[in-house]
């Protein structure tokens, strides 16, 4: 028996085998087998030489040829998501949720946010510090209103639901925040507003 094993230019594998086994008379016989990897795939050609019409040779033997993936060719898998984020408002359906690209701030962002909003005695510096933070970050409808309750001054609360509703990642959930407002004209003003969001 004789075997050789070939690599070729792009690293798939290729082997021949060569065996002498006798015929039914006792005769040689040369047999033949040649197997190459293709991709994923595996071609096998069997070239038998002597008597084709001869009877099979009295012993067999089966060989098993499993297949493996080269280790270079694997891909690896990509880092799995986190299961839950923590935005800071508890259980928030609207946490996991994506707007434009972006996800609501986290729990510690947003605490940061909230500190800074708070430390703002004055509602007008307040509403500006709001403004001007919710041009680079993204809030949930539970954020968004926890955000609304700090402006005691309706008017005021109705600018800056205005102004962050674009930053909303799920804003159909805070359609209810409606009740909010006293004034029927600010809070019907309020839910054309937010219905008009679309995430």
């Amino acid at each position: 028996m004789e075997m050789n094993v070939h690599v070729d230019e792009d690293g798939m594998p290729s082997s021949q085998i060569r065996m002498q086994v006798p015929d039914a008379d006792g005769n040689p016989q040369e047999m033949r087998q040649e197997m190459r990897v293709k991709n994923s795939g595996m071609r096998m050609e069997v070239k038998v030489k002597g008597d084709p019409g001869a009877p099979p040779p009295a012993h067999r033997e089966v060989v098993e040829v499993q297949e493996e993936q080269p280790a270079s060719r694997r891909r690896p898998r990509p880092p799995a998501e986190p299961v839950f984020r923590d935005c800071g408002t508890g259980r928030d359906p609207g946490c996991d949720m994506a707007r434009d690209g972006q996800y609501a701030m986290d729990a510690e962002t947003y605490r940061g946010f909230m500190t800074a909003l708070k430390s703002q005695a004055n509602e007008i510096s307040r509403q500006e510090m709001a403004e001007k933070m919710l041009k680079r970050q993204y809030l949930t409808a539970a954020q968004y209103g926890q955000v609304l309750d700090l402006f005691v001054n309706e008017i005021s609360r109705l600018e800056v639901a205005t102004f962050a509703a674009r930053r909303v990642v799920n804003p159909q959930h805070a359609l209810g925040f409606a009740s909010k407002w006293r004034n029927s004209i600010s809070s019907e003003e309020y839910t054309e507003m937010i219905a008009e969001q679309q995430p």
